[in-house]
């Protein structure tokens, strides 16, 4: 019990230690291991498959009305890029890490936005969740 007490007190610090400019870690969520934003770039390690990711992706640009700019991809790893209806920058980048395991980038404006980040995260997660369904 005091094994987990100290746990939970490690994480609790982690959690509110950061500062507006450097890293917030989120630990838990729906397929999701670690969520964190830093240097303009929200970051996410997602458990499910690759191209699963992707479609998701696709699906939440639609969703969001960005317009789709270009999209690159490899055997590992997809670039999205679009734009916002004000014209900024969006970029997703998902790479594999496994059959199960993929990192998932987004960077929106050209300093990176985390509150618009995070909306552009949910809607993948929400597309995830609808075709889980």
């Amino acid at each position: 019990m005091a094994h987990r007490s100290k746990m939970i007190l490690a994480l609790v610090v982690i959690l509110t230690s950061g500062s507006g400019c450097g890293a917030l870690l989120l630990v838990g969520g729906a397929g999701t291991s670690a969520i964190a934003f830093a240097t303009g770039e929200l970051r996410s390690t997602e458990e499910v498959p690759f191209t699963e990711l992707d479609r998701a992706c696709q699906e939440a640009i639609g969703v969001l009305g960005y317009d789709r700019v270009e999209v690159t991809r490899s055997s590992d790893r997809v670039r999205w890029q679009a734009r916002t209806a004000s014209g900024d920058p969006v970029d997703i980048r998902i790479l594999s890490k496994g059959p199960q395991k993929t990192e998932l980038r987004i960077r929106v404006g050209v300093f990176g936005d985390e509150t618009r980040s995070r909306l552009v995260l949910e809607q993948i997660h929400q597309s995830l969740s609808a075709d889980a369904t």
